[in-house]
């Protein structure tokens, strides 16, 4: 996910770096609901996140990173507020993308991936042969372009 965000020119990603060290702290925790149970551990993850008493950590920093693990996979709808804010969608995508390319556990060649903005939407561009390289991963990708389509914000993907 960090390696997606850092290829992200300005204004899709914050230049402080907070939103950098946010996406890093959800990805990294992303799974930590699986300590519960395999079944909806992205909502099982919410839930810890959110009602941890990290120290080191504000509560607005656990309901965002709880927010951000929520949306992790699924429909776009239980976070939709979240979306509103340009920095937690591009976040979200990055989480999203991340979880979706490493869904086998290997490295499915994120380096030559891009992403981008296109207007108000994200735009994820593939080398020649990506797509027959890794069949699986450009089948999710379309599946996840048509829940991006449910949310008011585009998804485009350049499988080639």
């Amino acid at each position: 996910s960090l390696a997606l965000w850092q290829s992200l020119e300005e204004p899709a990603a914050s230049a402080d770096g907070e939103d950098a060290r946010e996406l890093g702290w959800a990805s990294a925790l992303h799974e930590i609901g699986m300590m519960v149970s395999h079944h909806d551990h992205h909502r099982h993850s919410a839930y810890i996140l959110g009602h941890v008493d990290a120290s080191g950590f504000s509560q607005s920093q656990l309901r965002s990173l709880a927010s951000l693990v929520l949306g992790q996979r699924g429909g776009l709808r239980k976070i939709e507020a979240m979306l509103s804010d340009p920095a937690c969608a591009w976040q979200l995508m990055c989480l999203r993308l991340a979880v979706l390319l490493c869904h086998a556990r290997k490295d499915p060649a994120h380096q030559e991936l891009r992403l981008g903005q296109k207007g108000r939407g994200f735009l994820l561009s593939t080398p020649p042969g990506w797509s027959r390289a890794y069949p699986q991963s450009s089948w999710l990708l379309e599946l996840e372009v048509a829940v991006w389509q449910k949310s008011g914000w585009k998804f485009e993907v350049e499988l080639l």
